[in-house]
């Protein structure tokens, strides 16, 4: 993502460098720069990295989108000279004025502006990683501990109302103090279970976890693809180095005042040679990005099987719990037809502990979900 930075030319300065004749040829040629720039620069930046890199991209297309003024002090032999088809160039000093272009210079800055481009898209990319391999203990804990506060939430008025029949059979001699004692104390760890999930909900939004909305697997392929693209980028814009093509307008004033023009097209032959190492380094990169210890391959494979092993072993609590609150129902249900005289007491302390086995499955069920999804298991 870019910042938008439009190069600015100041037509005055062109005015007096370049003749009439040529000033509307300039004129054009800023016009398409500007565009050029302002279309390869428009975003907004996501990071103070990719600020960096803009900044810098910016400054290094400046330089290569606009003219070069020169201004030359030539001493010729005093006896005249002459170019090698005999045309006679002057003699004494020459001073001269001139505005160059270079056409490759203006592509390669639009390269350099890619190549930024392509950098805040790694890094974004990067970044993303980063922070769930930091934070990895936080996956997928955020929403299962907002679903088991909601829940025990729901029951704080069913608990109450047990502590307050307790309460009430004891007034009336139907309950005996152990008893209402013990339904007081669940009560009281029933409260402060919901004081220590406020307090780790608030521990993890202050870490700043965003969970990824695609799994890991995919955010790899996409970071690797994205540094790949980068160094395809930069290679591209080394690649131009061999080449120069540009043309130099000016003045020369002696011996007599002229406007001259020089079209230039150079290639150094190194450049052979260079095409080919710099393919190379892009393959090299690739493979880097997939053999490395120190890449991202490496560290998400291994958190991706550690987030499907932890998925698996809280399906299997979870499956447990419910099987055991689905005895518990059972074992409750028979109660009712008793007439044993701690009925009451023992049907509310099973009632407190299925409310407490129920909001773990709960947890469980929702932290197994968000794990698998960012583990990319189905």
């Amino acid at each position: 993502m870019m910042l938008e930075a439009p190069l600015t030319t100041n037509d005055a300065l062109l005015s007096a460098l370049v003749r009439p004749r040529k000033r509307a040829a300039f004129t054009v040629l800023a016009g398409i720069v500007m565009t050029m720039w302002s279309a390869a620069a428009r975003a907004e930046v996501p990071s103070d990295h990719c600020q960096k890199v803009t900044a810098r991209a910016e400054s290094d297309a400046a330089l290569l989108f606009a003219p070069t003024a020169h201004v030359q002090l030539i001493r010729l032999p005093n006896n005249g000279s002459a170019d090698p088809s005999g045309l006679v160039l002057g003699h004494g000093l020459q001073p001269r004025a001139a505005l160059s272009v270079g056409f490759v210079d203006i592509y390669k800055g639009v390269g350099v502006l890619d190549v930024a481009r392509a950098e805040c898209r790694r890094q974004a990319s990067a970044s993303t990683l980063e922070d769930v391999i930091a934070l990895r203990e936080d996956i997928g804990r955020l929403p299962a501990l907002e679903r088991k506060l909601a829940f025990l939430r729901e029951q704080s008025v069913a608990v109450q109302d047990l502590v307050r029949t307790a309460e009430e059979r004891f007034a009336a001699h139907t309950s005996t103090l152990p008893e209402v004692q013990d339904l007081r104390i669940r009560a009281l760890s029933f409260a402060r279970d919901i004081t220590r999930l406020e307090a780790d909900i608030a521990g993890v939004k202050a870490r700043g976890l965003t969970m990824p909305a695609e799994p890991l697997g995919e955010l790899l392929r996409s970071y690797e693809e994205r540094s790949v693209e980068t160094e395809e980028r930069v290679a591209h814009v080394r690649n131009l180095e061999p080449w120069r093509f540009g043309v130099i307008g000016g003045v020369a004033a002696n011996p007599t005042v002229d406007a001259y023009g020089i079209a230039e097209l150079s290639y150094n032959f190194g450049g052979l040679f260079s095409v080919g190492r710099e393919g190379r380094a892009v393959d090299a990169r690739a493979k880097e990005l997939k053999n490395a210890r120190y890449e991202m391959r490496h560290q998400i494979e291994t958190l991706v099987h550690e987030l499907r092993a932890s998925a698996d072993a809280s399906r299997s609590q979870a499956h447990a719990i419910e099987q055991e609150l689905a005895r518990m129902m059972l074992d409750r249900a028979s109660l009712d037809g008793t007439d044993a005289p701690n009925k009451h007491t023992v049907i509310a302390t099973m009632t407190l502990q299925m409310i407490a086995l129920e909001a773990e499955q709960r947890f469980l069920t929702s932290l197994a979900f968000a794990q698998a999804h960012v583990g990319g298991q189905k």
